[in-house]
């Protein structure tokens, strides 16, 4: 298993570190689309196995989200929101049971904002000044605070976190990763600072990127126990799924597209 983790690795880093600086835009965001719908993908399957019309709706509805996410139109949004909504009523009538019909409609509007709403934001950040750098900001400091995680987890790790959902994450990991974070996010600014970040904005960063990869983590175990999934997927080779590779990068995504974009309108 560590082989094929290894191995992985090797190959994706490179590819996805070439997809950040060097392939054209448009590659970056199709490559964030096609991740984002295997994603939405999972999580239809975990929550709406025997409902493929619900399964289906989710997947659509959250590539609409994500289309308007990427090209910043609230309107597109609200619009795709309105119609995910009343088209998820009607879908119920094809259910016999309304009560399950209606239920349905709830896990496939979670499935289509968790994944359509968060990762998305990384391909919007693409556009951005600079976009390049904040994208390998972040996940340069979410991967750091991960790698510290586990490694105080193992020798230090004590103190369950959450072990409802997560009976391996311990509070010495947690600590771990803040620590991480926060020297990831000063190694990394001294070397290839993001546009309109201070070197204070990169440790506050750094610290933050920890805390909300280890929130993103743990939603996405709640989801997989709410649904009795071990994995989300098996996309990548001694990884799992998409989601379980994705989980701490969504949320510090949404974070460094608002402080970029509000970086960039200041330019």
């Amino acid at each position: 298993m560590l082989r094929t983790r290894l191995l992985t690795a090797l190959v994706a880093l490179p590819t996805l570190g070439w997809l950040i600086f060097y392939a054209p835009a448009w590659l970056f965001v199709a490559f964030v689309l096609a991740v984002t719908a295997v994603g939405l993908d999972e999580l239809g399957s975990m929550a709406l196995r025997q409902h493929p019309i619900a399964q289906m709706l989710a997947i659509v509805a959250g590539l609409a989200f994500a289309a308007a996410i990427v090209v910043d139109r609230a309107e597109l949004l609200g619009l795709a929101l309105v119609a995910t909504v009343v088209l998820g009523l009607l879908f119920t009538l094809a259910e016999r049971d309304l009560t399950v019909g209606v239920s349905c409609l709830g896990h496939a509007l979670l499935a289509a904002c968790y994944g359509g709403l968060l990762l998305p934001h990384a391909a919007a950040l693409r556009f951005l000044p600079h976009g390049d750098r904040w994208i390998f900001f972040t996940i340069g400091c979410v991967m750091a605070s991960d790698t510290a995680a586990y490694v105080a987890g193992r020798t230090f790790g004590r103190t369950p976190l959450a072990p409802r959902i997560s009976p391996n994450k311990t509070v010495e990991g947690g600590i771990g990763a803040l620590a991480g974070g926060l020297v990831a996010g000063a190694g990394i600014w001294a070397v290839l600072p993001p546009a309109g970040l201070g070197w204070q904005g990169a440790l506050a960063f750094g610290i933050s990127a920890a805390v909300l990869g280890q929130t993103g983590d743990l939603l996405e175990s709640l989801l997989k126990r709410a649904y009795g999934a071990k994995d989300s997927g098996w996309v990548i080779p001694g990884h799992g799924g998409v989601l379980d590779r994705t989980d701490s990068l969504v949320l510090p995504f949404v974070l460094a597209y608002q402080i970029a974009e509000r970086a960039s309108s200041m330019y």
